[in-house]
């Protein structure tokens, strides 16, 4: 039938990532914070397209409380 458009799919987050690091680089000047982010931005892309990562987000308090889970039964 129809052929998907690319707004009719869902958008992965590490191409999300990667829009959010370019939008913050164009509001940077020329320097080394931008073209940072904007390396950070073609790397999140260019994993993306080689599917070598799963992107999750991870809820960093809850991450925070298991590693303070950890570390005092390890003292215990």
């Amino acid at each position: 039938m129809f052929k998907k458009s690319s707004f009719d799919m869902e958008v992965s987050p590490l191409r999300r990532h990667a829009a959010d690091a370019l939008r913050r680089a164009r509001k940077l000047p020329v320097g080394h914070a931008r073209n940072d982010l904007r390396q950070l931005a073609a790397g999140l892309l260019w994993l993306e397209r080689r599917d070598s990562v799963t992107a999750r987000v991870v809820d960093v308090a809850t991450h925070l409380e298991k590693l303070e889970g950890v570390a005092q039964t390890s003292l215990a």
